[in-house]
């Protein structure tokens, strides 16, 4: 325990020496949540939006009342032509128009399916699947008005909500899960200390030192743990006071769980820097590990169950798969550890395997 000891202490002051490391592992990791928080969580409003009214009725008017409302959308003109409408979304005054045809309440009373035509500038993909997705929303919604009115002629009523997250904010979802991404700032730190040990041929002193290898690399993995779960409390202190993000469970299972993926993400990192002699092809490999799969594969931005079979066996491998259910859990439904307690013994065991593998690696190549 002494020689941990030593080792741990040793690292730490390596990093309070080095104010880049330092600043990489806390402030770094805080600027890269914030960030990308600010820049995946920015809804977009006011777009404005051209409107021509065939039908003027009342029928027209209340599906048009959505969109009036709705702070997505800037109704700013009023034509009286559809080829009106389309040239001010040709010449960029509007990025997008809806035109009601004629007919359209008459339509609706008789009961049929109503139409109405959208024209999107698809010069700007993103905002163009926007107000398609916003105009489908809005005009389901009203839909759902129409039918509540004839189910409550039948005796019916019709109720929704949304758990979790009523107002559907997107910034809800998505910074508890980029806590998965924002982790590997220290984790492939750690990879960068021991590589930097064989690089400057500094290992070799610390081999010829009763220190055995596993307290070794339990030692150089120690502080990194620490700042890490630093680094989470400093996330969850900035989701609710900056962002408004709701915690509804307990601190204690997000940092029990936090723990339990930087142990496996550490394992993955201990085991590249044992394989790999430089800095560079560390923090190069280690960093197309630890981020890329936490983008493309840990339902971060895609759900997994959108996924092809194949890569969603595949996602289910990464640490950050278990991780981001486990953040998403804890903020928004408050869940504890018996619901989440299977992606916690799966970060348990491939921490516990990776990091095996690390400390035989070591071993063998320099034995």
């Amino acid at each position: 325990m002494t020689r941990l000891i030593a080792v741990t202490r040793n690292e730490f002051r390596h990093m309070f020496r080095d104010p880049w490391l330092l600043t990489t592992v806390t402030v770094g990791a805080v600027l890269l949540i914030v960030l990308m928080s600010y820049t995946l969580s920015v809804d977009i409003e006011h777009v404005p939006v051209a409107v021509v009214d065939n039908d003027r009725s009342s029928q027209s008017r209340a599906y048009l009342q959505g969109f009036l409302n709705d702070a997505f959308f800037d109704v700013r003109y009023w034509d009286q032509n559809p080829d009106e409408a389309r040239e001010r979304v040709r010449l960029g005054q509007a990025h997008g128009a809806m035109i009601i045809p004629a007919g359209f309440g008459e339509t609706i009373l008789g009961g049929e399916e109503a139409s109405v035509q959208i024209i999107v500038d698809g010069a700007e993909s993103n905002v163009a699947a926007q107000i398609l997705g916003n105009a489908k929303s809005l005009s389901a919604n009203h839909s759902i008005e129409l039918l509540e009115q004839q189910l409550g002629k039948m005796g019916f009523e019709l109720r929704m909500r949304a758990m979790y997250n009523p107002d559907l904010k997107e910034i809800n979802s998505i910074l508890p899960a980029l806590m998965a991404l924002a982790l590997s700032m220290p984790t492939i730190s750690a990879a960068l200390s021991l590589a930097r040990e064989k690089e400057e041929g500094t290992l070799e002193s610390l081999i010829a030192t009763p220190i055995r290898r596993h307290q070794l690399l339990a030692g150089k993995m120690i502080p990194y743990l620490l700042v890490g779960l630093l680094d989470v409390l400093l996330f969850v202190g900035i989701g609710l006071i900056a962002y408004g993000v709701p915690f509804r469970g307990r601190l204690a299972d997000l940092v029990l769980f936090s723990g339990l993926f930087l142990l496996a993400n550490l394992g993955i990192s201990m085991l590249i820097s044992s394989l790999v002699r430089t800095q560079m092809a560390a923090l190069v490999i280690a960093g197309f590990i630890l981020t890329l799969p936490v983008i493309n594969e840990s339902g971060l931005f895609h759900p997994l169950y959108a996924m092809p079979p194949d890569a969603r066996m595949q996602a289910l491998f990464w640490p950050a798969t278990h991780y981001v259910t486990i953040t998403r859990g804890i903020f928004l439904k408050g869940v504890g550890t018996r619901v989440l307690l299977p992606d916690g013994i799966f970060l348990l065991a491939l921490g516990l395997v990776l990091n095996g593998l690390a400390v035989w690696r070591f071993k063998k190549k320099l034995s």
